[in-house]
């Protein structure tokens, strides 16, 4: 069995502990970037969380709107007459917002 001499010694060390630093580097990088992917999804999950609430708040709103044309709907008959002229703004209305809209886009 032959030995190792000193200088073979010498040189297989030094390669190790060059490797070690090397290995110590990435491995240090990939902790930063684990780190940065858990405050990234930290982040999204707090932004999710209160898009949640304004998505709750929005149905509530958008449930008493309902309830107040269902009302509207079944008061009789004067409401009906109000509720002709709430269709007749609402479609004016529609076609306003397209008219100006599609001349916007068209460039004139």
């Amino acid at each position: 069995m032959a030995s190792w001499g000193g200088a073979e010694e010498n040189e297989l060390d030094s390669r190790n502990q060059q490797r070690s630093f090397a290995l110590a580097g990435k491995v240090s990088t990939l902790r930063s970037l684990a780190l940065d992917i858990e405050n990234e999804a930290y982040e999204h999950n707090r932004l999710l969380d209160g898009m949640g609430n304004d998505f709750t708040s929005s149905d509530s709103l958008m449930g008493g709107s309902i309830n107040r044309v269902k009302n509207i709907l079944t008061s009789g008959r004067q409401n009906r007459k109000v509720m002709c002229y709430m269709a007749g703004f609402i479609i004016l209305f529609i076609f306003m917002v397209w008219f100006f809209s599609s001349r916007i886009f068209s460039g004139q």
